[in-house]
């Protein structure tokens, strides 16, 4: 389980390069929607966030959001994503997403943790609104 340790051992370079090689692989074989391939763009955009890769995070959770469009966790690292390449209203809307869904499925910490950047997010969004406007 080489990936497994590049990710503990914080190789994200070499856990990305796995993850790649997996889901093309499961593309090849018409397999680019299981469980495992979306496991694998999961675990992929994780690592991608690490490294500060936005936009790899940004496709992988996208494509885990085409299959399941209420993955927590997809919607919260891409909205993560979305604020570190500044585009705020994307990033706000994923958060309002989560923040819509049924508290028992986010989870406490993922709700404040959403809560808390839409807060961030509205005031960054007036901001700019502000600026564009003078």
């Amino acid at each position: 389980m080489i990936h497994y340790l590049d990710l503990k051992a914080a190789n994200f370079e070499g856990a990305i390069e796995f993850y790649t090689k997996c889901i093309d692989a499961l593309r090849a074989s018409k397999q680019a929607e299981t469980p495992l391939a979306l496991k694998a763009y999961s675990n992929r955009a994780a690592c991608y966030k690490q490294i500060s890769n936005f936009d790899g995070t940004i496709g992988d959770c996208s494509a885990v959001l085409e299959v399941e469009p209420e993955n927590v966790k997809a919607l919260i690292r891409r909205a993560q994503a979305f604020e570190g390449v500044e585009r705020y209203r994307f990033s706000l809307q994923d958060c309002k997403t989560v923040l819509a869904m049924p508290y028992d499925k986010v989870g406490k910490t993922n709700w404040d943790l959403c809560n808390m950047m839409q807060h961030r997010l509205n005031r960054t969004v007036q901001q700019l609104k502000r600026m564009n406007s003078s």
